[in-house]
Parts: structure tokens; sequence; C-alpha cells
């Protein structure tokens, strides 16, 4: 069986470790990403969600990131989570048509839930 494959845009190293460790025991393969090489990852990879932090390095937000994938066809079928510390999250999720977002900190239970939701509503509607 093939894993579930999340695609992660996070600067933060132990943020980045944290999520493999709560996902990967879960069967998912998470590919860390960077904001230079997304595009290159989801054309190999052929993610199954994406989860992306709002501020990243480079001047590029997930939220940028967000609307970009959104707004190509061949890419707006993926669902992408943003996540944060900000404190209007969910009105950047909003404008950027995020499908969910995950206010930083999080919970571990929380986050899988959301992700689990996320693609099982999507395979139903798919």
């Amino acid at each position: 069986m093939d894993h579930t494959k999340i695609l992660l845009l996070e600067d933060d190293v132990d943020l980045t470790e944290i999520i493999e460790l709560i996902f990967e025991p879960e069967g998912f393969q998470v590919i860390s990403s960077s904001v230079l090489s997304y595009l290159q990852d989801i054309e190999q990879h052929k993610p199954d969600i994406i989860i992306a932090d709002h501020l990243l390095s480079n001047s590029t937000t997930g939220s940028d990131i967000c609307m970009a994938l959104k707004a190509n066809p061949a890419t707006a079928h993926i669902p992408f989570i943003i996540t944060s510390a900000v404190y209007n999250l969910p009105d950047i999720a909003k404008e950027c048509c995020a499908d969910s977002f995950i206010e930083k900190p999080f919970d571990i239970n929380y986050i899988l839930k959301v992700v689990k939701d996320l693609l099982n509503s999507d395979s139903k509607s798919g």
C-alpha cells in the first residue's frame, strides 16, 4: 500500500521533526520541502495534502504559495493546510483559499484529525 504523502513547508527544523514523528507512525510519508523547491517536489512526489507555515523565509508566505497552487488547475485539488501563530490566521486561510488552518502551538491529536478529515472528505467528493 502506498503511503499518504504530506508535503511540508516549514522552516523550523524542530517542528519539521515533530510533524514527522506525529505522522510517520500513522502511515504517512512526510516530504519536507522549501520555498525554493516546492513546485518540483509537488511534481515529483504528487502529495495527497500540503501543510505550510504562513511565515516562511525568503519573504514568501504559505498563503502566497496556497493562492498560487489554488489558482493552478494542476494543483488546485490538493488539500492545503496553513499553520501559524499569527492572530488572524482564520482570515489569512480564508483569503488564500486554504482548505483548513491550524494555529500554533497545536495539539498532536488535533493536527492528525484535521489532516485525516480533509483526506476523507476529499476522497468522498472526488
